[in-house]
Parts: C-alpha cells; structure tokens; sequence
C-alpha cells in the first residue's frame, strides 16, 4: 500500500528539466561584436541583476541598459540586436517533453519556472509544450522567485489542488527543498534516468508516463 497521496497536478521547471540553456555561442558572438572579452560579457550579468530582471524589477530595457554599461563596451548596440545574439541559448530536453507531453492527457500540467520576459517570448516562440499546458507560474510575472514562499503558494492557489495532491520536478535541491518545505511532493531533477527511476519508486501509478 502506497503510503504517499494521490498525484493529481504536476509541475515543472522549465531550464535544466525541459530544456537546456547553453549561452556559450552567444556569449562569444556577443564579445566579437562589442570588442569585449567572454568573461567580461559573462560577468556583466551579475546575479543582483539576473535576479531583479527574473522578478520584473526590471523591464527588459532597463535590464539590457544596465548590461551595456557592465559591459564598458565603446561599440554601440541597439536592443534588437543585442537580443538577437541571445536568440541561441535554449535547446529542448526531448525525453522530458515528451513526458510532459503524456502527462498532459491525463493531468493538469503546470510550469513553475524563474524566467524573464525575453526568455518567456523565445520558449513561446520555440517550444510547443508552452501551449500543452494548463497553466504556467513566472517569476517576472508574480514578483517573486524560487525558492520564495511566496511562489510556491500562488502555484498551489492557482493549481486549486492541496500541496500534497501535487508533484514539483525541477534541477535545483535548493528549489525543491523549498517546495517540500510547502507539503508538496518533490522530485530533484537530475537526469531522465534517474527522474524515471525515483518516479516508480515513489510514485508507482505514474510510472505508465515513462
């Protein structure tokens, strides 16, 4: 007898789950143009800024404005541009969109994921399973990011369900502590495999989606 509660919504994070992000192309394109080093284009985006931008804090002007001016670069860019050097940096992770995708015939499927507005327009533009969902819950759009509190409790307001009807996927023990921390049940994400090995053992009925 299972002593866990029935599953009845999933969510998942988006980057390191459903897609990779990989900037390395565009981190070297980006230098090239603006006669800057690599690492000066990587350490222009500081943390505090990723973050403010992630909570829409900042519009995505004001985040490219400030961006330019870590850069010190003396080559000018206007922001199309700029954002067109970024337009490479995800790829899909087909195992786990595929399970998403099996999953949707037979639950609510939400997506829980610190984005901003640039990266939210390219995965809409780029990535179907933006519209298999029933829902999605962005940090830019709520003001607040994992591991918050608060943004666990607008994605358990929004699913309708309890915590502990609910299963949260996500790559970051830090975000998945949080969620558990919630009462929703919790996988960390590390691979397909192991994602599919953890999902049978704990969740059997689900083990049909693999």
């Amino acid at each position: 007898m299972s002593s866990h509660h029935i599953i009845k919504a999933i969510f998942f994070d988006i980057g390191g789950v459903l897609v990779t992000v990989d900037a390395s192309k565009s981190i070297r394109k980006l230098s090239m143009e603006l006669g800057v080093s690599a690492e000066q284009i990587k350490q222009g985006m500081t943390e505090e800024l990723l973050k403010a931008y992630e909570k829409g804090q900042l519009t995505t002007n004001q985040f490219y404005e400030q961006l330019l001016t870590n850069y010190n670069s003396q080559q000018p860019m206007d922001m199309e541009s700029f954002k067109k050097y970024w337009q490479d940096v995800l790829f899909p992770c087909a195992e786990s969109v595929a399970f998403l995708q099996r999953a949707t015939k037979d639950f609510p499927v939400w997506l829980l994921s610190n984005t901003n507005d640039f990266h939210y327009d390219l995965l809409t533009e780029n990535f179907p399973f933006m519209k298999w969902v029933a829902g999605g819950i962005y940090s830019f759009m709520e003001g607040s990011m994992k591991p918050e509190p608060l943004i666990y409790e607008i994605a358990i307001q929004k699913s309708g369900f309890r915590p502990e009807e609910i299963l949260f996927v996500d790559d970051l023990e830090t975000n998945v502590l949080a969620a558990q921390d919630m009462g929703i049940n919790v996988i960390h994400y590390v691979n397909y495999s192991r994602f599919g090995h953890e999902l049978t053992r704990r969740f059997p009925e689900l083990g049909y989606l693999l």
